[in-house]
């Protein structure tokens, strides 16, 4: 019996040490989605008017910064997530900027589904390769 209470108490403990509490999926809409990474590599902090980020409303309105220019449009839930045309401003900006916001803008052109798992949003493209990866907060 000691032996079966001990059993007991060490596989409680290694199941009680193990289960980290899970963090609950952020919603797709109504949050600030700031870029941490465009197909694979990391987004070095730049000197900009606005870092990187897209924010998805309720009513299909989808506005943001690819780090150089501001912009807005719509996007579609049906299948996935594709974004429709997107409106921008037209600022000239230095290197490396400018390419920043053209990998951001491609990957985002591209974007045909996504995947939610915890604050990490990814923008995944018809041929199942992530081309952006967004972390999650409150809006700004």
């Amino acid at each position: 019996m000691k032996q079966l209470l001990s059993a007991i108490c060490f596989v409680f403990s290694l199941v009680a040490c193990s289960a980290s509490p899970a963090v609950p999926d952020e919603p797709l809409q109504d949050r600030y989605w700031c870029v941490v990474e465009i197909d694979g590599k990391a987004i070095q902090a730049v000197a900009s008017k606005s870092e990187p980020h897209v924010v998805l409303t309720s009513d299909l309105r989808a506005h943001g910064a690819d780090g150089c220019n501001r912009f807005n449009g719509s996007y579609i839930l049906a299948d996935g997530l594709r974004f429709g045309h997107l409106a921008s401003t037209m600022m000239a900006c230095a290197p490396p900027v400018n390419t920043l916001a053209r990998e951001f803008g491609r990957a985002l052109a591209a974007t045909a589904s996504y995947r939610i798992h915890g604050k990490q949003l990814a923008l995944i493209d018809a041929d199942g390769r992530v081309r952006l990866r967004l972390e999650a907060t409150f809006l700004k």
